[in-house]
């Protein structure tokens, strides 16, 4: 969280409620510490893909499933594949989604991000909310599958409001703020991509790969 506690309180209290399911995620996340999109961002990222409409998503991060059912309500049309390495929690996701009816248009990958996909893989959305380090190298491997028009989605990029305060960041946490301050000045400065940043959640960033 990096905005007023109240505030985020307040603007997360306005979102729609959500399926029991949804908040049942949430709870188990808020339990076990699993991290998982903030609400407000959800509803933000919600409301990007009613205004894109995208028919092919990927997203770099599965955890337990939440944010890949929020993808599958928000774009019904779309088909998703969404990739994690940690199996336990792919297990959680596949009955996750299950239960969310929407496994017939969800491709779930036991696959290390950094590896990339074949070429016969096209997407018009990239939803990236995996190992933070990572963000350029996900970037790097994936924007090629995205077709121009396309959305890239990047999730806790403003990391706890570290990257404006990088000297408070702890021993641990700051190579990893260091990687994100770099992310995001390379979004920035990207002629082939128009970005902006939400102070929302934990930060968003979204990015539109320009029609060439």
């Amino acid at each position: 969280m990096i905005t007023n506690p109240a505030i985020d309180d307040y603007v997360s209290g306005l979102v729609p409620e959500r399926s029991p399911l949804l908040m049942r995620l949430e709870k188990e996340a808020a339990e076990e510490n699993i991290p998982i999109v903030q609400l407000a961002s959800a509803q933000v990222m919600r409301m990007l893909l009613l205004l894109h409409c995208p028919k092919a998503i990927l997203e770099v991060g599965t955890a337990i499933g939440y944010s890949t059912i929020w993808l599958a309500e928000a774009a019904p049309d779309a088909r998703i594949v969404t990739m994690d390495i940690d199996e336990d929690r792919l297990t959680r996701a596949r009955a996750n989604i299950a239960e969310a009816g929407c496994a017939d248009r969800i491709e779930i990958l036991s696959h290390d991000a950094t590896l990339g996909l074949p070429d016969s893989y096209q997407f018009d959305c990239l939803f990236i909310d995996a190992a933070k380090g990572q963000y350029r190298t996900f970037l790097d491997r994936y924007l090629p599958l995205l077709r121009d028009g396309g959305l890239v989605i990047s999730d806790n990029i403003l990391f706890r409001g570290l990257v404006a305060t990088p000297d408070e960041a702890g021993k641990r946490q700051r190579p990893m703020v260091d990687k994100l301050l770099a992310y995001n000045t390379h979004l920035s400065e990207r002629p082939d991509m128009e970005t902006t940043f939400i102070p929302v959640g934990d930060g968003l960033a979204v990015s539109l790969k320009k029609r060439i």
